[in-house]
């Protein structure tokens, strides 16, 4: 039952009877503790919750679900995550063509021959795309490898990509400079964001507004892939929680780590569940969870 703005269950509130408060629906916005800064945004939108808006989590509804460890949300996230069910059960952005990598199709940015490709990513990809590859349009960001030693990774990931069947002609090399719209973006059947430098990557893509193309891609139900730090923007943060200066995309409510040893322990000092990646391995993400893949099989 959708009974807030933001995802926040207003039925189950310790101060909603006691109070005499109606919840934010109900009272227009102003709920017992004044003007509610999120719900006003929605019904302004004509929004019914956040979870219709084409870039949730927004910075006002980031902030009450990430960055406040005494009255936020505990997890971090649920009311993002609840608003994200909301819309689906509604038929709005059932959204399920998130695919993060620790590598791309290869075992390890070190290795990239073709006895390391793994058939298994691959093919979710092909089952992700839902078309000949020869057909697909990608937006290939290779803003991360901005270094001599991040370069040959980003030149692999493209490679990667032909090697799936994507044509050359068909791969449009953005590096982040602000320039592309919403409506040629919308244009792509994927975008691909390769590793690297991850501060700066995300950076640059908060500078110049990309990350919201971004969201607003991935709940039109382009395929995102991500590889290395380009997986990582996709998490809550890219570095300490209730950091504000290191949010991500939030496109999957766990903290992850890449490039593990395997049998890497996963840590419980997290206030979200914490995924670590080793070579090989990837996530495919929607707005129901995420599932693992695991390398299994190769070429």
């Amino acid at each position: 039952m959708v009974d807030s703005r933001c995802g926040l269950h207003c039925s189950d509130c310790d101060w909603k009877e006691s109070n005499g408060c109606g919840g934010c629906i109900e009272t227009g916005g102003h709920p017992f503790h004044g003007e509610c800064p999120i719900a006003i945004c929605c019904q302004k939108k004509s929004l019914v919750h956040c979870g219709e808006c084409d870039v949730i989590p927004c910075g006002k509804l980031y902030a009450y679900s990430y960055l406040d460890p005494e009255h936020g949300d505990n997890a971090q996230g649920a009311r993002v995550e609840v608003c994200h069910r909301w819309a689906a059960e509604s038929g709005n952005q059932v959204w399920q063509n998130v695919l993060l990598t620790d590598s791309g199709w290869y075992s390890s940015f070190e290795c990239f021959d073709k006895s390391t490709v793994h058939q298994n990513i691959i093919r979710r990809f092909h089952e992700m795309l839902g078309k000949p590859a020869e057909q697909a349009k990608v937006l290939f960001i290779p803003t991360a490898a901005n270094s001599n030693e991040s370069r040959p990774a980003a030149g692999a990931c493209f490679a990667e990509l032909l090697s799936a069947g994507i044509l050359p002609n068909s791969i449009h090399i953005y590096d982040i400079d602000g320039t592309l719209t919403l409506d040629q973006a919308m244009t792509y059947d994927v975008v691909y964001v390769t590793g690297g430098d991850t501060s700066h990557l995300l950076r640059r893509m908060k500078e110049t507004g990309f990350d919201e193309i971004v969201k607003k891609m991935v709940y039109a139900n382009k395929i995102y892939v991500g590889a290395s730090a380009g997986s990582l923007i996709a998490a809550p943060s890219i570095g300490k929680p209730y950091d504000k200066e290191k949010a991500g995309l939030c496109l999957i409510n766990a903290y992850l780590s890449f490039h593990c040893p395997k049998g890497t322990e996963v840590r419980t000092d997290l206030p979200l569940r914490h995924i670590p990646l080793t070579g090989g391995q990837a996530l495919t993400v929607s707005w129901a969870g995420y599932e693992l893949i695991d390398a299994k099989e190769r070429e």
